[in-house]
């Protein structure tokens, strides 16, 4: 018996979000596409503004690869 019984990594990582997107707004979009796990857009430690970058993992990974699919080059 395996000891990972985890699914594997379903993480997606986005680049050039623009600085209104909220973690709601990512949320909403990639979430037509299956249960969605965390979203993850991290701010400037010292100006608090948004990096530009963001995470969205899913629960499945043909979620995350159907999203990808669909949604790349938005």
């Amino acid at each position: 018996m395996s000891r990972y019984l985890r699914p594997p990594n379903t993480p997606l990582f986005m680049r050039d979000v623009a600085d209104d997107t909220r973690s709601e707004d990512l949320c909403w979009e990639f979430g037509r596409f299956g249960p969605i796990v965390d979203v993850y857009a991290p701010l400037d430690f010292y100006t608090l503004h948004p990096r530009g970058f963001a995470y969205v993992q899913f629960e499945d990974v043909h979620d995350a690869e159907d999203a990808l699919h669909n949604l790349d080059r938005k």
